[in-house]
């Protein structure tokens, strides 16, 4: 997969900060994403949830503060509809936000509407290869 529009991470200290603030460890091939697509579009967006078909990623959410759509900022922005549960990585073209799920690591789509929590993949890798054209 291709990705678009990266932001070069301008620390990779700045995941480890976030993990500490989220209470969060991410896993190791999120890691290794972010550093190398920061911010990025993917060439492959769409996917389908367990109730919908069709859903699109726009990009993943940038580490480094001082960007547009970061981790720390929809982090902040949807404490309260997070729930302490969610933790952000990625948004669509709606304001909708793809999450890790704190108790398992599955990759969930939460629409910010009505809060709808949507199942789309168990883990990060798994979330990847289900992306399609």
């Amino acid at each position: 997969m291709e990705w678009k529009y990266i932001k070069k991470l301008t620390d990779n200290g700045l995941i480890g900060d976030f993990e500490i603030t989220a209470r969060y460890a991410f896993t190791e091939d999120f890691k290794k994403c972010v550093i190398e697509n920061n911010g990025g579009r993917p060439s492959k967006k769409t996917f389908d949830t367990a109730k919908t078909k069709e859903r699109a990623i726009k990009s993943l959410l940038s580490f480094n503060k001082e960007d547009k759509e970061t981790v720390w900022n929809i982090f902040k922005w949807n404490k309260e509809e997070l729930r302490g549960k969610y933790i952000p990585f990625a948004i669509d073209n709606y304001g909708n936000i793809i999450c890790f799920d704190k108790n398992n690591n599955h990759v969930v789509f939460i629409n910010h509407e009505n809060l709808d929590v949507e199942e789309v993949a168990n883990n990060f890798t798994d979330f990847l290869s289900v992306l399609y054209e």
